[in-house]
């Protein structure tokens, strides 16, 4: 029986062993499968408890752009330590075109609202302290994951909180927006006086200024190589090398039409790089006379911003040993644009997004994304001497100094290619022309 057992035993080896074989790859697609399930369903979970703590947070972005006190030697005459009602007013008199949330600020802002949350907020919202001092210790992570909502909330803050126009206001460079609104404004009274139902003026057209974030001391400097797919919406800060840089270009945000039937102005918000323009009135007159009103595309009243595009790569010391350096597209928005050039070395604080394509480019690329950085603010690792900030009275005193030592100007043609012996007739010529 032994033999007998022995032979069928090697009859059905090389079978067994191809059955093995074969079940192997599958039990890893299925432990594969199983663990793409679970990471799936635990981001799932966390985006749901995230999207609950949106009505008490965006209630603490109006308090801390409202309350926030930032003691320095130097206080706002109006607003003492209120840093951002100072930036606001500042804004409001067309002196300011960005103003910058520090996270350093936001942090700071937490640990005082940890220790007394405010019971407002919590009888308006109907949740216990708890939760709301729950809500607070992840504010900070949630505006990191979760950049372009958390910069809306504090633009739609801001816009609340935005003080009246005061002396200081710069009325030659907004001459014409003024005779634009108030025109608007009449039109969209008239409209209300006829029954119809006008829409509210978008926020962008009706401010001037932007919202960026600053990134925290303790942020991580990443490399280029360590963007990944966990980063996808999230704040980032990344050390790279500018490439190209191109020209800088109009960017439409809000598209304004002028219905030809019922006189009616209508406003489409443009959130991406595409749209598509309005070819019927929406508005409520033209519904009830059951007419396709034929709307009139107005340049003159739109709001556009200034765009340009910029190409990076990373840094030299970071491309490993015989790889290739990886390139990124970034794109620079408002007063950013125009403050690198080809050659420099900065540091890049931006939001990884992909880039949004027509419908058939997306077809025919299947799942693969393109993306690139939205900037928030950017730092050179390196500046010229024109662009480091200095002090206007030192350096007037250290003029007035000079002059009153005599011999202003020899000392001046001297200072003029000192390395050249001489020639000094030529020196003095050359500080006249």
């Amino acid at each position: 029986r032994r033999p007998a057992r022995r032979a069928a035993t090697r009859a059905f080896a090389p079978g067994l062993a191809r059955a093995a074989g074969e079940l192997a790859p599958r039990s890893d697609a299925m432990a594969a499968n199983t663990m793409r399930e679970s990471v799936a369903r635990n981001n799932l979970v966390r985006s749901r408890e995230a999207a609950k703590r949106f009505p008490e947070l965006k209630e603490l972005c109006r308090k801390f752009i409202a309350s926030y006190e930032k003691r320095t030697e130097a206080p706002d005459a109006k607003y003492g330590a209120k840093k951002y009602k100072a930036l606001l007013q500042r804004a409001a008199n067309q002196r300011l075109e960005t103003i910058f949330v520090d996270l350093n600020d936001v942090e700071e802002f937490c640990k005082q609202e940890i220790t007394e949350p405010d019971d407002r907020i919590a009888d308006a919202k109907g949740i216990p302290k708890i939760r709301l001092q729950e809500s607070i210790e992840q504010w900070i992570g949630d505006i990191e994951a979760n950049t372009s909502r958390y910069t809306k909330y504090f633009y739609e803050a801001c816009d609340e909180e935005l003080p009246e126009r005061d002396a200081g206001f710069d009325a030659e460079t907004s001459m014409a927006k003024d005779v634009i609104t108030k025109w608007r404004q009449g039109m969209l009274q008239r409209q209300r006086e006829a029954g119809g139902a006008a829409d509210g003026i978008p926020l962008r057209l009706k401010n001037d200024f932007d919202v960026r974030f600053k990134p925290r001391d303790s942020c991580r400097t990443m490399r280029m190589r360590e963007l990944s797919a966990a980063y996808v919406g999230a704040l980032v800060q990344v050390d790279c090398m500018v490439t190209r840089t191109g020209s800088v270009k109009p960017r439409v945000e809000v598209v304004t039409y002028h219905c030809e039937v019922c006189n009616a102005e209508v406003f489409h918000s443009v959130e991406g790089d595409r749209w598509t323009p309005m070819m019927e009135c929406p508005s409520q007159k033209c519904k009830d006379n059951k007419q396709a009103g034929r709307l009139r595309q107005n340049t003159r009243t739109s709001k556009f911003s200034k765009l340009q595009e910029i190409r990076v790569t990373e840094m030299s010391e970071h491309v490993p040993v015989g790889g290739v350096p990886r390139g990124l597209k970034v794109i620079l928005t408002g007063d950013v644009a125009r403050s690198v050039l080809p050659g420099d070395a900065i540091t890049l604080t931006g939001v990884y997004k992909p880039l949004e394509l027509p419908w058939l480019q997306q077809r025919q690329r299947g799942t693969q994304q393109e993306m690139f950085i939205e900037a928030h603010s950017i730092r050179k690792h390196k500046s010229g001497y024109n662009e480091q900030g200095q002090d206007e009275q030192e350096v007037a005193d250290r003029v007035e100094e000079v002059n009153r030592e005599g011999k202003l100007y020899e000392k001046a043609a001297r200072s003029i290619a000192p390395e050249i012996f001489g020639h000094t007739d030529v020196k003095k010529a050359l500080l006249l022309v």
